[in-house]
């Protein structure tokens, strides 16, 4: 439901209940002329607010037509001043042919009057339009706070203004109660509630908490009606007893829908994540298999050329991206799975270098029990810094790798040969990225069981890591 819609709403229900409430005391508390007084002073404020807030706030000021809302703004102001001055007169039951309704018309009572009615309203649009603001611009906890005690000050200002027309002690107890009943309800909403299910309170205790804090929340309300009404003291009790008995279920209420669209938000959210999961998945599937397709008929074609490293390459290679696919994205793998790759990588490299009798790569890596299973791509990423800086096809360069595994222990040992990078080599920047992952890795997989030691000089570089893996 649009805002102006609930905003014509509210306000004719509330001028229905005035006209109501001055009727019902015709005769009584109020005489006639006094009565016809009083439901010209709710009309009068009722037809300025619905031609303001409906006609010409929204037609005018909103669409930029800045002269014209100056215009009918002041024709309203006029109208609302007449207004006023007419149920002025007819309270003092004055004759229109003697001229005392000029008289009124000059009298501050009327003219004070429209004033304060077009004081409220400015008030209320700016509270209005603030509340847009916010609302478009912010949602934090506070902004929420904000704008319900926004619409509850403005709704309540205008609702005070047209019972100061009628009852002076009820616009009293109006402006005692709404913002002691509005501060209730935040309270539970917002504070008592979350804390009851976080703390797991039991509902009387919670209850015992709920009133003993709206009791004290309501003293300073509560005597600020007494002194300004001289009211007896047992209506304090009443006051603060109907107030709870309303607003206490209905903080229950709202607090509970909340929960329920956030229930629904967080269910849609995960299904969604799930849907979004599977079709990446699906889509993941469609490249690698359409390489792997490629990578078997470049496999096929070298072995019809007898060119048997380079199938060998093929081959590996593809051995490699299946891992990447189907395991690189477990917890844990087989150690031997993790071997296997390791051995796959340094046989592509051997196939650069086995040409190059200036670079010697030495591997010693034991094979390792079944039931043994590590983190996958923890040790590839020490022979890739090694293959990386270690190795020049112009200088002498060496590469060691070590691993074994015995009692539950891993030791790996990487020592190469260090050949820097010039300064305009693109790569330089990106260098030690995957070293400073897997760091970060170790520390979270294996936290107190592993240790890593790193030493560097001008010409060499050496790892050596420890693991102490758990059987699964």
């Amino acid at each position: 439901m649009k805002l102006n819609r609930i905003e014509i709403i509210l306000a004719t229900g509330i001028y229905a209940f005035a006209i109501v409430l001055i009727f019902s005391n015709q005769g009584g508390a109020w005489g006639t002329r006094d009565a016809v007084s009083l439901m010209g002073y709710a009309t009068v404020i009722y037809g300025a607010y619905v031609a303001f807030t409906q006609w010409i706030s929204s037609a005018f000021f909103k669409e930029r037509k800045i002269d014209l809302g100056i215009a009918f703004t002041l024709l309203l102001f006029f109208l609302v001043w007449l207004g006023l001055t007419t149920c002025v007169w007819v309270r003092d039951y004055h004759r229109w042919g003697d001229g005392e309704f000029v008289i009124h018309l000059k009298r501050g009572e009327s003219l004070g009057g429209a004033l304060l009615v077009f004081l409220l309203l400015f008030v209320y649009e700016g509270i209005k339009r603030l509340i847009r603001y916010l609302q478009e611009n912010h949602n934090t906890f506070g902004t929420r706070i904000a704008k319900e005690s926004l619409v509850v000050l403005g709704g309540g200002a205008l609702v005070f203004m047209m019972l100061m027309a009628i009852e002076q002690d009820l616009a009293v107890l109006w402006l005692s109660l709404v913002p002691y009943a509005y501060l209730i309800f935040a309270l539970n909403v917002y504070g008592l509630l979350p804390l009851k299910e976080k703390r797991r309170y039991t509902f009387s205790m919670y209850l015992l908490l709920a009133l003993g804090l709206s009791f004290v929340a309501f003293v300073p309300f509560g005597l600020f009606f007494l002194n300004v009404t001289g009211s007896a003291g047992p209506l304090y009790f009443v006051m603060w007893i109907c107030a709870n008995l309303t607003m206490l279920p209905l903080a229950n209420f709202v607090y509970q829908r909340q929960k329920e669209r956030i229930g629904q938000l967080v269910n849609l959210q995960t299904e969604l994540g799930q849907t979004s999961a599977g079709l990446s998945f699906l889509r993941s599937q469609i490249n690698p298999h359409f390489l792997f397709n490629i990578l078997n008929t470049l496999y096929g074609t070298a072995l019809q050329e007898d060119a048997e490293r380079t199938s060998t390459g093929i081959q590996k290679l593809g051995d490699m991206m299946r891992f990447m696919l189907h395991e690189n994205n477990q917890d844990r793998i087989l150690l031997a799975r993790e071997i296997e790759y390791l051995r796959n990588y340094i046989d592509l490299q051997l196939l650069r270098t086995a040409t190059s009798p200036e670079i010697t790569v030495e591997c010693d890596i034991k094979d390792a029990l079944e039931s043994t299973y590590i983190a996958p791509m923890l040790l590839i990423p020490f022979v890739e810094n090694a293959f990386k800086h270690g190795v020049s096809l112009n200088e002498k360069s060496w590469i060691k790798v070590s691993l074994y595994e015995s009692d539950g222990e891993l030791y790996f040992d990487v020592h190469n040969s260090i050949h820097r990078k010039p300064e305009s080599d693109p790569e330089r920047r990106h260098s030690g990225v995957g070293l400073e992952n897997v760091k970060q890795r170790l520390v979270v997989l294996y936290p107190d069981r592993h240790e890593l030691v790193i030493r560097e000089t001008t010409q060499e570089y050496f790892v050596h890591l420890t693991i102490t893996l758990q059987p699964r």
